[in-house]
């Protein structure tokens, strides 16, 4: 387990992107990097992504990263998971907020849609 904080986490979408070699989500990573912390990756948005035809060179890429960190779902977090997933719709995309909720950071994506009935919008970033 890494001990550097995660500030961005990327949902399928921006993992997709990230598979298509989008500046945007490249140039997030590289600043996370910059100020020496990680972007997490939730372990459900990989296998949503994989789903999308993506690059499966380019996952193990971005899954190796440096600045990367793959997150999985604390078990004892699983009601929060269920209100999470009850709002957006998708498991991935609960992973993904309840991820940048419990780590004080923000979801980068390119569906914001999925996040609309958060209030306030949310903690989202989309490239």
């Amino acid at each position: 387990m890494n001990e550097r904080p995660v500030r961005i986490v990327l949902d399928a979408s921006a993992v997709l992107a990230f598979c298509r070699e989008s500046i945007h989500v490249g140039e997030v990573i590289a600043e996370v990097a910059d100020e020496d912390c990680v972007v997490g990756v939730p372990v459900m948005c990989l296998a949503e992504a994989s789903r999308g035809a993506a690059d499966a060179d380019r996952l193990d890429l971005l899954v190796n990263h440096p600045a990367v960190e793959v997150l999985t779902v604390d078990p004892l977090s699983w009601r929060a998971l269920a209100v999470v997933y009850d709002t957006v719709g998708r498991l991935d995309a609960a992973c993904a907020l309840l991820a940048a909720v419990d780590s004080g950071g923000y979801v980068l994506t390119g569906q914001p849609g999925l996040y609309a009935g958060l209030a306030g919008g949310g903690p989202i970033i989309v490239f």
